[in-house]
């Protein structure tokens, strides 16, 4: 008598719906995300978290959105070799070669994250509270221009703050130093930026 033929990799797996091509297709939807986020969404992050508009741990939101993508394929692979008699040799080793790609992210990813640890009074000029942000502005205020010096890029930010009260703090800041009116939100900006560029390294 005949053996059966073994199943093929391509075979319905027992007790999974046969059409699982939306799963699979949303594993490499997931997959795409994180290649365009590692690509070209991290620099956005990079400049939101420097702006304070975000926290930083977002920067940690392209490896998390491949880690994502590494379990559900892990998953996807652990189902074949036990379903379908996908090679397990194989299978360690895609997900061997996932678990290695990660490794060589994270290092980068934790390097920007601590690069932009803040120091000083910047920590509060960057502060997720906005009343602390508005405490901060609002001290260099007495320490004048010229001693505010090296925040001086930070500072100028916060007219682009979300929040309403960090942008007045800011503006009142400036203008006063600027010897501007406060309501001259152009002329306030204009003397800001040239002041951040001459900024002292």
């Amino acid at each position: 008598m005949a053996q059966p033929a073994p199943p093929k990799v391509t075979d319905p797996i027992p007790g999974v719906p046969v059409n699982a091509k939306p799963l699979r297709i949303g594993l490499y939807v997931l997959l795409a995300l994180t290649a365009v986020a590692a690509l070209f969404l991290q620099p956005a992050l990079g400049g939101a978290v420097e702006r304070g508009a975000l926290a930083r741990f977002w920067l940690f939101l392209p490896i998390a959105l491949y880690g994502a993508f590494l379990l559900a394929y892990a998953v996807d692979r652990a189902l074949l070799v036990k379903r379908r008699r996908y090679p397990a040799g194989k299978a360690f080793f895609q997900i061997a070669f996932g678990v290695l790609f990660a490794l060589l992210l994270l290092p980068s990813t934790t390097a920007d994250f601590a690069a932009r640890r803040p120091e000083g009074v910047q920590r509060y000029l960057v502060h997720s509270d906005a009343h602390a942000r508005v405490l901060a502005i609002e001290a260099l205020g007495f320490r004048g221009a010229e001693a505010a010096r090296p925040y001086a890029k930070v500072l100028v930010d916060r007219l682009d703050d979300r929040d309403e009260e960090v942008r007045r703090a800011a503006t009142a800041v400036l203008a006063r130093w600027s010897g501007k009116k406060a309501d001259d939100a152009t002329g306030i900006r204009a003397w800001a930026l040239e002041w951040s560029r001459q900024e002292s390294p």
